[in-house]
């Protein structure tokens, strides 16, 4: 053990206990005690023996259905019995004595019990209710912008990641955008671990202080000439003691929900300084959450290595009792910059930095399935250039040229969260999607031309009207329809409204009432 490292990681913890974070507002829940036990007969008959029976209603667990919704201080159990009669029941408290819950969120709503019931514990349990009693309070743990979110576009859904993703059941969706219900919220952090565009993030900390955080311990963990820093994030129920006496270089942080530390605090984190990130998963990190973290690791460490980098040096670990070592130190000075509020920003601050410190092998890394990342390819022999897909990108990734007379796609990889809107809303599925990441800063940002075509010029009066490959698509499409069954009606779709409209009025036949679809 270095008594330098022992002597600098004091000084870090210390400067990271200090830092304040900023406040969020808070939700409150207001019980009166009110509870409902639902289980088997034996169960209820320990519930029978409690000293106040008034505040208690007992549910028999062969109900025919049996619905629980809501949260401390408002639920409704919603029943069938075995008759078909429905029933709501309110209540404050829900105690759920089956052997598996009848809620399967895996984090459970507040003021939802899921337990076991005996002669020997009863009393302990009803503690457990009593102790729901009164006012509470918690913190509001996300922040949601619906102005850059995916979900919804053209009245199509488009994106659900944060829905999928949330182990607590608390957001849904609202239509045109999602809808995150405070009371079910329990700061899980996967909805902004997942989110590409950083529509929803994490409140408390948020991510700037977060980041912050992050850099002044480390660069008081140098200053005390500390070195080969390992940052540990780790949930609230692990207890990192005994890997910091193996570890004289570890600085563990502790995070509510392991699930909120994303890729951008994991790949700032390295470029303040660090030499190796884990994130640390324990028995109380929810599947959904596991899953969604592996995703994140696997895309971080293919960056990594096409960086230059050791992929291990950002890592997800389970061994409680040991960790995965890195003994190298990333040789690198280490970034000063203020860490960004929003997702992305702060990501590509940390990229950045990595990049020109390493000089950077490759031009391009090709990233797995879903990454919030990459470009989008257009085929230019389905794409009409009908623009539909510039109106549905919500993050203006891709956009038409400024001379409105040339038909022209044009695409800012920067931009782009590979949401998929764009391959939903296009008429002749055009477009795919292809994850990657581009390292020079200059071409991410620069717009490129996807696909352009000339612009048709009424065969009247010559005025450009549509892209000819739209119009080339509508006559070999219509060519067969009655409505355009002569020369003359089969050359107005070669014609500007206006056009058309003077010409549909001088045609005897299109004045007998056989008008043609496009007016």
């Amino acid at each position: 053990m270095s008594q330098s490292n022992l002597d600098a990681r004091e000084s870090a913890l210390s400067v990271l206990d200090s830092f304040q974070t900023t406040a969020t507002s808070l939700v409150s829940y207001q019980s009166n005690g009110r509870a409902i036990a639902i289980g088997d007969d034996e169960a209820l008959a320990c519930c029978r023996q409690w000293s106040d029976q008034s505040i208690l209603t007992l549910v028999s667990a062969s109900e025919k259905e049996i619905v629980v919704q809501g949260y401390l201080g408002s639920f409704i159990v919603r029943l069938i019995d075995s008759n078909g009669n429905p029933q709501n029941l309110e209540a404050d408290i829900v105690l759920d004595l089956n052997p598996d819950p009848i809620n399967q969120n895996e984090i459970l709503p507040p003021g939802y019990l899921h337990t076991s019931i005996n002669e020997e514990n009863q009393r302990e349990v009803e503690a457990q209710v009593l102790d729901l009693v009164g006012e509470f309070e918690k913190p509001k743990y996300f922040i949601y912008d619906p102005s850059i979110c995916a979900h919804s576009v053209n009245g199509v859904t488009v994106c659900s990641r944060c829905i999928d993703a949330c182990p607590a059941g608390a957001i849904q969706s609202g239509g045109s955008e999602i809808e995150v219900v405070p009371f079910l919220c329990q700061g899980g952090g996967t909805c902004a671990t997942v989110c590409p565009s950083g529509a929803i993030q994490y409140a408390y900390p948020n991510l700037s202080d977060s980041g912050n955080q992050i850099r002044k311990m480390l660069q008081a963990y140098r200053e005390a000439q500390g070195e080969r820093a390992a940052v540990l994030f780790h949930g609230e129920a692990f207890s990192p003691q005994a890997l910091m006496r193996q570890h004289d270089n570890l600085l563990p942080v502790r995070v509510e929900e392991l699930a909120s530390v994303g890729v951008e605090l994991c790949m700032s984190a390295l470029a303040y300084g660090a030499s190796q990130v884990v994130l640390m998963l324990d028995e109380t990190v929810p599947g959904l959450s596991i899953e969604n973290l592996k995703r994140q690791v696997d895309w971080m460490q293919v960056l990594l290595k096409s960086i230059g980098i050791n992929p291990q040096q950002i890592s997800l670990q389970s061994d409680l009792m040991a960790l995965s070592m890195i003994d190298s130190a990333i040789a690198i000075d280490p970034a000063i910059h203020s860490m960004a509020d929003g997702k992305r920003n702060a990501f590509y601050q940390a990229l950045d930095h990595l990049v020109t410190q390493f000089g950077c092998a490759d031009v391009v890394a090709d990233l797995p399935a879903g990454a919030p990342f990459g470009t989008v390819v257009i085929d230019e022999n389905k794409c009409t250039l009908c623009m539909a897909c510039i109106g549905a990108c919500p993050g203006r990734a891709l956009q038409d040229g400024s001379n409105r007379e040339v038909p022209e796609v044009f695409f800012i990889e920067n931009h782009c969260i590979q949401c998929g809107a764009c391959t939903q809303t296009c008429p002749e599925q055009a477009i795919t999607l292809a994850p990657r990441l581009i390292f020079d800063r200059e071409s991410r940002n620069k717009s490129q031309a996807l696909n352009r075509d000339e612009p048709f010029g009424c065969i009247e009066c010559g005025k450009p009207f549509a892209p000819t490959s739209v119009i080339e698509k509508m006559l070999t499409q219509l060519e067969d329809h009655h409505m355009f069954n002569t020369p003359r009606a089969l050359d107005r779709l070669k014609m500007c409204e206006d056009c058309r409209v003077v010409d549909i009025v001088q045609d005897p036949e299109a004045m007998k009432g056989d008008f043609d679809a496009l007016n």
